[in-house]
């Protein structure tokens, strides 16, 4: 469900706030060695938002701002079975997990010349429950909601949920020039950061957990010619070298640098 509130201040001001509940299905678990694993319950999850959307200018700049409040129950996780570490399965946590963030975004058209931005804050915490890695050796017993805490019965309380980057960043601007007859050439440029995050969530460093954090650079150049449009363009302009993802042990590489052409 959700329910809504808005006010139109005026032609240019709106601010609006919302509460909105939803779930996601739970399942049943793969038997591991000789035990049963219980099946998870569905997720659940509270959302609060209030925001603010704007015009400047005399509409020439756009801006929103806005910040939310997850609050989850029964949050799922995948980690290692407790007798059997080495085996996966999926579970809830035990108490209430929580994202909060902020962002804001922006849009100015000023003639030709356009540009846009977005910034992201999130703050993830995940509620107290106790497991064990299942990449490393353990004989020790760990149970989710009681654990007891051990070298390898580990305390997830407070860590930040998977690839959740603290802080993005983005930017984008061009200008159109005319060629005349109707023809125009655009050159574009972006920029992303996504600040470093975790692939796991027993943020082990020594078993490549952490990935690192990443500043993209693209470009393009765009000729349009009636109702036809030509692309150069480039992704990833420095080839900047960075493990995207983590999976099953394996290092997933990002993109590298990448061009080519578009006709459309």
């Amino acid at each position: 469900g959700k329910v809504a509130l808005n006010w139109t201040i005026n032609d240019h001001h709106l601010l609006y706030g919302f509460v909105a509940t939803g779930f996601r299905p739970g399942g049943l678990n793969v038997p591991v060695g000789l035990g049963l694993p219980a099946p998870f319950d569905e997720e659940l999850v509270t959302s609060y938002e209030v925001g603010w959307k704007a015009g400047w200018l005399d509409g020439h700049l756009r801006t929103q701002v806005n910040a939310y409040y997850n609050d989850y129950e029964n949050f799922q996780v995948i980690i290692g079975f407790p007798a059997f570490p080495t085996f996966g399965f999926e579970l809830n946590t035990p108490n209430p997990t929580e994202m909060y963030g902020f962002e804001a975004q922006a849009e100015a058209v000023f003639g030709d010349f356009s540009l846009d931005a977005g910034l992201g804050w999130m703050h993830s915490s995940l509620g107290e429950f106790f497991a064990t890695d299942p990449r490393l050796p353990s004989f020790l017993p760990c149970d989710p909601a009681t654990g007891p805490a051990s070298i390898t019965c580990i305390n997830l309380e407070g860590r930040d949920q998977t690839y959740a980057p603290e802080f993005t960043f983005n930017l984008g601007m061009q200008y159109a020039f005319s060629l005349g007859n109707g023809d125009t050439l655009t050159p574009r440029l972006n920029y992303g950061h996504v600040s470093e995050q975790w692939a796991t969530l027993f943020q082990n460093p020594a078993l490549g957990d952490d990935v690192e954090q990443r500043d993209i650079f693209n470009a393009q150049l765009a000729w349009t010619h009636d109702d036809w449009m030509a692309t150069l363009w480039a992704t990833n302009l420095s080839d900047q070298r960075y493990m995207a993802a983590l999976n099953s042990g394996l290092r997933f590489a990002g993109p590298p640098q990448q061009y080519g052409i578009r006709v459309m």
